[in-house]
């Protein structure tokens, strides 16, 4: 932190300046330094890896109110490998867990690399038009 971080902040409040918003992409486990990340004055959070064991509902607990999350709807197996319903169940996680409130933005945990399945990012964003209308409520399952 004591290297890195004072320059991560000069960028940040020279974007904050010039009427930027800001997002953090940082693949892996982020949990060890998230407090100096939301601390740093970013608005957004990003991929959020499921793989690392980056738990969205914590993320929501802990940061929600500071940051808007982003990704977590893993491109290793849901969308490289997975049968859709598998991507559909996975969407409707991440915005149960996430979406209430607002402040999250449904996407990939990385990127849309080549192993994607075409089908399986439809039917992500399939899911998400399906589940992602505010307010949200769940009922049932």
């Amino acid at each position: 932190g004591e290297f890195v971080y004072p320059y991560f902040r000069r960028c940040i409040d020279i974007c904050h300046a010039a009427g930027a918003y800001t997002i953090k992409h940082s693949d892996g486990n982020l949990w060890p330094i998230m407090e100096l990340i939301a601390a740093s004055g970013i608005h957004a959070i990003n991929p959020l890896e499921p793989e690392a064991g980056m738990d969205l509902g914590e993320m929501k607990r802990r940061y929600g109110d500071r940051l808007c999350l982003t990704g977590n709807i893993s491109c290793g197996y849901t969308l490289s490998s997975a049968p859709p319903e598998v991507v559909e169940q996975e969407v409707r996680a991440a915005i149960r867990a996430a979406g209430p409130g607002g402040g999250y933005i449904m996407m990939s945990s990385n990127s849309l690399h080549s192993s994607v399945r075409p089908e399986n990012y439809r039917a992500m964003v399939a899911a998400a038009r399906r589940y992602g209308r505010y307010p949200l409520r769940f009922s049932g399952g």
